[in-house]
């Protein structure tokens, strides 16, 4: 499965039960989907608090919510920016080269000093490299459109 293609079945799927068809279905369509969930949580604000009495309690607690609410766009900004800044083509073909080059002169350097053993430790060096080197791959896009590999429950 390409992460950089968006699919809308398994992304319904993790909603699923959350929000109603329709709200669902534009969020799907949309391209800036915490920008229409804050509008969303904001018209919902008003709705909630449209037919009740104007105390000066309800104007407060009503103030605080919409502030609460327009304040997650700070962190949506920096989590877009995020995500808007992939890592310089020529910094991963470097890593990766250099990670190619340590695990394939390993066994040579280390033959004479560990002997049979040579094979498992490299092998057991190359998968915690190689490990880490995957793992900053699914890092490198944290806010995926995608629902995560790791099926983390929302």
């Amino acid at each position: 499965v390409d992460p950089t293609v968006f699919d809308e079945k398994r992304f319904g799927a993790m909603l699923e039960g959350l929000f109603d068809e329709e709200i669902l279905n534009t969020l799907i369509k949309a391209k800036n989907r915490p920008m229409v969930l804050t509008q969303m949580a904001l018209l919902e604000l008003e709705s909630a608090f449209a037919g009740l009495p104007d105390t000066p309690g309800e104007a407060e607690a009503y103030g605080e919510l919409v502030r609460i609410v327009r304040g997650l766009g700070l962190p949506l900004g920096g989590c877009e920016r995020i995500q808007g800044t992939p890592l310089p083509y020529v910094y991963v073909a470097h890593l990766r080269s250099f990670l190619l080059i340590v695990l394939g002169a390993m066994p040579i350097f280390y033959a004479c000093r560990w002997r049979w053993a040579t094979i498992p430790l490299s092998l057991l060096v190359a998968a915690g490299l190689l490990g880490i080197e995957a793992a900053s791959v699914e890092c490198e896009q944290p806010f995926s459109p995608e629902p995560s590999k790791n099926h983390h429950d929302v």
